[in-house]
Order: C-alpha cells, then structure tokens, then sequence
C-alpha cells in the first residue's frame, strides 16, 4: 500500500523486506522489515510530463507496484522514470512497468545503458526515450540525450548530482517543490519493527534509531569505508545537506525521514557514523 509524504505530490510505494538473515546489505543481526521504496512525483493538473517514478523497487513486490500505480495515475497512465542507480534493487519493475503504462521518458547515467537487459525494450522504441544523465560530458559520440535536470511540471524540476558517497555510478535527486532529497542507498537504516508500523519516521512516531544501527547499515553496503579517509565524505554530507536543508529524506530502501528535525537528527548520525574515532560503531556479527 502507498503511503502519501506531501499530499499527492510526493508518494512511496514498494513492499517490505523481511529482515530474516538472508539479506546481504543490511547488518546480520539487523531485525523487523526494511521497505523496498520507489516514489511517485506528481504534479496535478499539470499539462505534459507530470508523473515521475523514482526508481522502479524489487521484483518480488511487482504487483503491488503496479496496483498501487494503476490506483494513482490510472490504469495505461503515463509517466516518466529516474533511476538512481543501475542495481536491481532500482531497475528490476522497468518491463512490468512498461507492459502497463505509458513510458514518455527514461532517465539513468553511466555507459552501459541497463535497459539492454529487456528485450522488450527494442520493440516498444523505448530506446529513443532515454535521457542520460551527466551535467560535465557533453554530448559528442554518444546519441542519448544528456540531462542535469528532469521537469516534473511547469516551473518544478528534479535537481540530478553524484554524490561523493557511493560504491557504483550513483544519483540523487532534490526536489525543492517538497524539500525532498532522494538518497538513493543512503540513509536506508530506517527499519519497521512489524509490517503494519509507520513507514515514515516523522514526529509522530516513536524513534529508536541510533547511531549503532545507523553505522551498522551504512558499513554493511560500503564495507570498504573503516579503511577509507572518510572526512571528505562528512564533509560533503554536512555541506550538502546545510545547502538544501531537506524536509524529506527519500532513500531507496529504509524508511523515510520527514521533518527538519528528523532530518537533522538522522544527518548527525550518519556524521557520527563517520568519524574516524567511531568507526568501532559497527556492529559484529555473533
């Protein structure tokens, strides 16, 4: 079921992941459900492009994907779609999707296109409807569109940036109409204890994050960073996030934050966690 961030501009959709021990990115004895997101941009009433799908989430929820997009944009509806990264945790709904709505365009960076993986990709001419993103290249030797920006509706646009955090080629998207900031596998330490918990940590609900669990999350997807200079990367963040000062944080997995305060509170975690005197933050295996 979708749950609504900012009116009908801003919407989560995807299912949960039974944290069981089985899952790869999170710490192994991490417990609950961790959502599997992907977020609808709208703009109602808008003419043209007013329906942007963040990232696509997990097969194993393509279902309710689909039925929760059918709720909010129709069955057959259109919308364009942004990847912020070519995982699969991202693209692995692009051909369910596709099947049943409408594609107007494709958003995603890198070299290697991933929709090459769908066949059917070819045959619908999708191909041609793919924009890539990358602000400093130009657009010499390589036919696909490039863009910096992604127009939701009229005067309201998805700021792109590679963030200086990452493990593969990497996107976040701010956009300032709800002073949301997408994150992509950031900020995913976010977790419900039981299926029918908030998936949104905001002031209303009861938060026991700490910065245990918040280094626990980030060390097990970027396992290289207690071997790395990690003050560069506090730095960006703190910067960043002083320049935007994000109401919403959206990440791809893991609850999202709303809230300055939340946001903050989150943020400051996420510094401790990187700190070269807390790098012991990260839990052990038992």
């Amino acid at each position: 079921m979708f749950t609504k961030i900012k009116n009908d501009k801003l919407v989560v959709l995807g299912g949960l992941i039974p944290l069981d021990g089985r899952v790869s990115w999170v710490p192994p004895q991490a417990t609950g459900f961790q959502p599997s997101n992907c977020y609808l941009l709208s703009e109602p009433g808008a003419a043209g492009h007013s329906h942007l799908l963040v990232d696509s989430g997990l097969a194993v929820h393509s279902d309710e994907i689909l039925e929760d997009l059918s709720t909010l944009i129709g069955e057959g509806g259109s919308l364009s779609v942004f990847f912020t990264r070519a995982e699969m945790d991202c693209v692995s709904n692009l051909e369910p999707i596709v099947r049943h709505f409408d594609i107007e365009r494709l958003f995603t960076g890198g070299v290697i296109n991933p929709f090459d993986a769908f066949e059917d990709l070819a045959r619908t001419g999708l191909r041609s409807r793919r924009h890539q993103i990358d602000a400093q290249r130009t657009g010499h030797g390589d036919s696909v569109a490039r863009a910096a920006t992604i127009e939701i509706g009229p005067g309201r646009v998805l700021e792109i940036e590679a963030p200086l955090l990452r493990l593969l080629m990497t996107f976040w998207g701010w956009d300032a109409e709800t002073g949301a900031l997408f994150t992509s596998d950031t900020f995913t330490h976010g977790v419900m204890a039981r299926p029918d918990s908030p998936r949104v940590i905001d002031s209303t609900v009861e938060d026991t994050t700490t910065p245990e669990q918040v280094a626990g999350h980030l060390y097990a997807k970027y396992e290289w960073l207690p071997r790395a200079t990690r003050e560069p990367l506090r730095d960006w963040l703190a910067a960043k996030f002083d320049e935007l000062d994000p109401e919403i944080v959206a990440p791809s997995r893991g609850c999202a934050l709303r809230g300055r305060d939340v946001v903050r509170r989150h943020l400051d975690f996420m510094l401790k966690a990187l700190e070269p005197q807390h790098a012991g933050l990260v839990p052990q295996a038992v």
